[in-house]
């Protein structure tokens, strides 16, 4: 793996110094040349986070990760006015009526160009996806689930889970869906069992929800799918959930069989200020 380097351009570079306070680690300084410059020594200690070369005023900086063809000119994106940008959020809604036809890979590839900037502890980017999205897997998931219950119905029959279990079994022999809500697909978060934050997973989950929402898509959260991987070792395997990995969440997608005709219902907001 190539030692990370920053380039600069000695035309373009003002000397401003706005790249050497914008690096988390404290790598960049001015060098004798009066030119920023990495300290070779401590490259390795590299984030990768590319700050000091988007942030750079003239256009000067660029590095060996992360090219200037690789960079947009943020001038040039168009953005959401704060009113859309909030609407987004606060329209968000959980979906559980699906229609049958998945949504087509190239929006789903859109939705994780999006997910991938989530944001990870030390740019560390250790949330490792797994994707279903072929209905007939994500039929073969729901059956997986489907014999979880029975097993929790075999162990503790009086188990709050076990009498649940028995009427989401009952609507399933109805045709009704109530695990993943006739979803066609389904995405979980993993990250390594080790890792100290698995928050990044829920981070990277919520960015999934909102880009799906902002793409058409409907979304929820997938709590039954989530508990059942955790507990159930052939779904894991299934899924190719390593045993040293940690599953974050899991949210089930598709498009929307109905929409809401008004929004905002209540929520509770809680704040103590220090």
């Amino acid at each position: 793996m190539m030692t990370p380097a920053l380039i600069v351009d000695p035309a373009k570079c003002t000397k401003c110094g706005l790249c050497v306070k914008v690096c988390p680690i404290m790598l960049i300084a001015v060098g004798e040349s009066g030119f920023p410059e990495m300290d070779p020594h401590r490259a390795p200690q590299c984030l990768e986070c590319g700050q000091c070369a988007l942030f750079c005023p003239a256009r000067a900086n660029s590095l060996t990760f992360l090219r200037n063809e690789e960079m947009t000119d943020a001038a040039s994106l168009k953005l959401p006015s704060k009113d859309e940008a909030l609407n987004l959020l606060k329209t968000r809604r959980s979906t559980r009526r699906y229609k049958k036809e998945p949504v087509p890979k190239a929006v789903v590839e859109e939705i994780f160009g999006a997910v991938r900037m989530a944001p990870t502890a030390e740019n560390s980017q250790k949330v490792r996806w797994v994707l279903s999205d072929d209905p007939k897997k994500t039929d073969e998931i729901r059956n997986l689930m489907l014999c979880w219950l029975r097993g929790e119905i075999f162990k503790d029959p009086v188990s709050p889970l076990a009498l649940f279990g028995a009427q989401i079994i009952a609507r399933a022999k109805q045709g009704e869906d109530i695990l993943l809500r006739g979803a066609p697909q389904v995405a979980l978060a993993v990250v390594p069992g080790d890792y100290d934050w698995p928050e990044d997973g829920a981070i990277a989950l919520t960015y999934f929800e909102l880009a799906a929402h902002g793409c058409g898509v409907g979304v929820c959260w997938g709590g039954f799918l989530t508990i059942a991987v955790r507990k159930f070792p052939e779904l894991r395997e299934f899924l190719g959930i390593k045993e040293d990995e940690r599953v974050c969440g899991a949210q089930m997608f598709g498009w929307p069989a109905v929409r809401p005709a008004r929004q905002f219902p209540p929520r509770k907001l809680d704040i103590t200020r220090v």
